[in-house]
């Protein structure tokens, strides 16, 4: 019983089996769980930023350098290499959709537990991590405007979406830690976050299956941009980082909340305002990125 325990929390274990389900039953299971997308991330937002506590928001005049390190790495380098790469490498309108969107958010919530496992300043993950989010009540709905333009989607469908996902959840969050809910949650947080996630890597998936067997040539470009975004920007950050000195903990939480994108908060809006194809993208990127994170785990155990 300890070893299926162990495993149904197995957050690697649970994401690979979405990815594996939504390649084996496809479009026909996806279809049925695409309506519980948008809640479940609404959901798994408020479970995770329960964890953040109103005075951890106050640390960020603390660190002021190192944070706006992070903000750039994510919104400007990393989502500035998608927008580049995209551009000289697709030429797949609703692809480019995806890359964009993926662009503008912020990054993913797992980049603060990740930083803890990986040896990273947690703290400073934290901040960055909630800095990032303000960020993208204006960077996500601005930069989708300015590369994919007003006609091309509902803006105030956009806004909805985003106030569901980011603003109600903070305000929820701040309603459970007042209600001294927080130590109740803490204890299922974890693997519900978890089989949430697998819900939308499922969903996401299933409906672009075909995708993934028929256009060999789509999948390898979006692949190598992958590649090149996650594990290329690893070692441009070490570099750049060890030419200023930056501690070992500092670098290992600036390559996790600067270079991990919130896929599936990408591939939400992109289901709940754009298309299925369009999620194609944050489905290839969602793949390389849990591969990325086995090989990160290696990587720093090298460099310790």
């Amino acid at each position: 019983m300890s070893f299926i325990n162990k495993v149904v929390r197995n957050r690697n274990f649970i994401l690979m089996l979405g990815i594996v389900l939504g390649l084996a039953i496809g479009e026909r299971g996806a279809s049925m769980t695409q309506p519980s997308v948008v809640p479940l991330l609404a959901f798994v937002m408020t479970l995770s930023m329960s964890g953040m506590t109103t005075r951890d928001f106050g640390k960020i005049k603390t660190m002021p350098r190192r944070i706006l390190a992070a903000v750039l790495l994510n919104y400007l380098v990393m989502g500035g290499l998608l927008i580049l790469l995209g551009r000289l490498l697709i030429d797949d309108s609703e692809l480019m959709t995806g890359l964009i969107v993926m662009a503008v958010v912020p990054p993913a919530i797992a980049s603060v537990p990740w930083s803890y496992i990986l040896g990273g300043d947690t703290l400073f993950s934290l901040i960055s991590l909630m800095t990032c989010y303000l960020v993208a009540l204006v960077v996500t709905p601005l930069g989708m405007v300015s590369f994919l333009g007003v006609a091309s989607y509902d803006p105030t469908e956009l806004i909805i979406l985003l106030g569901q996902l980011i603003v109600l959840p903070i305000i929820i969050s701040r309603i459970l830690i007042a209600v001294k809910a927080n130590d109740f949650i803490a204890r299922w947080r974890g693997p519900v976050v978890n089989w949430c996630f697998f819900v939308v890597i499922f969903t996401v998936i299933g409906l672009n299956r075909s995708a993934f067997f028929s256009e060999p040539d789509t999948l390898l470009r979006l692949s190598f941009i992958a590649v090149l975004t996650s594990i290329g920007l690893v070692y441009v950050i070490e570099y750049a980082a060890k030419k200023l000195h930056v501690g070992q903990e500092t670098t290992i939480s600036l390559i996790l909340v600067g270079t991990m994108k919130n896929f599936s908060l990408a591939s939400g809006i992109l289901l709940a305002v754009f298309s299925s194809r369009a999620a194609i993208p944050s489905s290839i990127m969602t793949i390389v990125f849990l591969l990325r994170i086995l090989w990160l785990g290696v990587h720093f155990k090298k460099k310790n």
